[in-house]
């Protein structure tokens, strides 16, 4: 029931269409596959595309689209896993609107993306339970489904992040059961999401293999894993005429991109990550302040998989910040550079939460309030950044203030409504133990 009601809430994101080609690309892609079993877009007419500013035909600079020098077709430049994700629920749309084709639309993605995210939390909630309870984990897995961007961003339209949180999810799964060819297998279904992801795959390997002494671990994981990257591979050779897995994107620009940065800037960048008014992480989900004391005996607590995760997750995101210059970004509501290493960290985050004493659980269920709150104004009514520039402006705009500028008493409503639902929660589902005491007393 967990997972069917994570669902619902994030097909709430069919209520309104994507707003940035990242989303349309792939949806695109996965359209063209499912109802004619070819990547290639050029036949592709405007009247089969929906209205979207700025885009009225496939070769419009609001997609993300590539030329292959093989054959001289145009095809979406993306990557594999959120175009092959969404290959099903368009074909299953294509047969119900009888003609196998009929015009392009966002809403099987934004099914698709509900679907793997709430595969993700299902999956997280089975690996944390075996660490901190069912009940602690549920709370957790719940305040992270929907207290977090993974509801308004992964799981409201398809981006390579619903991929990705879903293999790191399935990795979680699969180690806290010492089944580590599957950690390999669903780690692979997170780098056909975000390449780089293959960092923590390695990290969750290799660490669990030294910390046990027993390489074959890491050899399973490998062997799940490489055929993946493979895959990955032709891939590009199929859409873009090149064996490199990263064709998908700009190789020229990935390189460019930290060549011309210094360190001051790449700090700079980090921080923009954790810390900008616009789309930082600590801004967007201030509940995770409130574990930092508890971190230092949850680490001391955790498995082994659980470090060699969360290690693996924070090492992603530096490259992450390496590779692509901070910027905001535009078209969603939240953060989504930091979803993957925060599902990554998720089971160590799970064991400080469960250290935390009743006021400061109370306080933490509040902030979730509040961020449910926050992101529910994204998910239902479709808002979502436009005031990116592509020169740091997610340190000059804040989404929450424009929001409570644009309509104050109805923003002060829905916070204060996901605060108080919070905290009643919280005092009604207090520990036993604390109600037996009280009643002892």
């Amino acid at each position: 029931m967990f997972g069917v009601a994570v669902f619902l809430l994030c097909s709430l994101g069919t209520l309104h269409p994507p707003i940035t080609g990242d989303v349309w690309s792939a949806d695109l892609g996965a359209w063209r596959l499912a109802t004619t079993g070819t990547p290639w877009i050029d036949e592709v007419s405007p009247d089969q595309l929906p209205p979207w500013p700025g885009v009225d035909g496939v070769e419009s600079s609001g997609l993300w689209t590539a030329t292959n020098p093989d054959n001289g077709h145009r095809v979406v430049a993306r990557s594999p896993g959120p175009v092959l994700a969404g290959v099903p629920a368009y074909a299953i749309a294509a047969l119900l609107s009888g003609d196998g084709t009929g015009s392009f639309s966002d809403v099987p993605g934004s099914l698709t993306a509900a679907l793997l995210v709430a595969a993700a939390a299902t999956l997280l909630l089975l690996a944390t339970a075996k660490l901190v309870g069912h009940r602690a984990a549920l709370a957790c897995t719940a305040a992270l489904a929907v207290g977090t961007p993974l509801w308004s961003i992964a799981g409201n339209d398809l981006w390579p992040h619903s991929v990705g949180v879903l293999g790191i999810a399935g990795m979680a799964w699969a180690a806290s059961r010492e089944r580590w060819w599957l950690v390999g297998v669903l780690g692979g279904v997170a780098l056909v999401g975000r390449l780089h992801l293959a960092v923590a795959v390695a990290a969750v390997g290799v660490g669990v293999a030294l910390a046990r002494r027993r390489p074959g671990i890491a050899l399973r994981v490998a062997g799940g894993s490489l055929p993946f990257l493979a895959a990955s591979s032709a891939w590009g050779q199929w859409l873009y005429g090149s064996w490199s897995p990263t064709t998908g994107y700009s190789s020229s620009t990935l390189g460019a991109w930290p060549a011309s940065r210094s360190w001051p800037e790449r700090a700079g960048d980090l921080a923009g990550v954790l810390v900008s008014p616009g789309v930082g992480i600590l801004v967007w989900t201030p509940c995770l302040l409130l574990l930092v004391p508890f971190l230092r005996g949850a680490w001391r607590a955790a498995p082994d998989w659980v470090r060699a995760l969360s290690a693996g997750g924070i090492v992603y995101l530096l490259i992450q910040v390496y590779l692509n210059p901070f910027q905001g970004g535009t078209g969603f509501w939240g953060y989504r550079l930091p979803l993957e290493t925060l599902c990554a960290c998720f089971p160590l985050l799970a064991l400080a939460a469960a250290r935390m004493g009743r006021r400061a659980r109370t306080a933490a269920a509040v902030l979730v309030g509040l961020q449910v709150g926050l992101l529910s104004i994204g998910v239902l009514f479709g808002a979502a950044s436009t005031d990116g520039d592509g020169d740091g402006s997610a340190w000059r705009y804040s989404l929450a203030l424009d929001a409570l500028r644009e309509n104050a008493p109805a923003f002060l409503l829905i916070l204060g409504v996901g605060a108080g639902a919070a905290y009643l929660a919280a005092r009604w589902h207090r520990p036993a133990s604390t109600r037996s005491s009280r009643r002892a007393a």
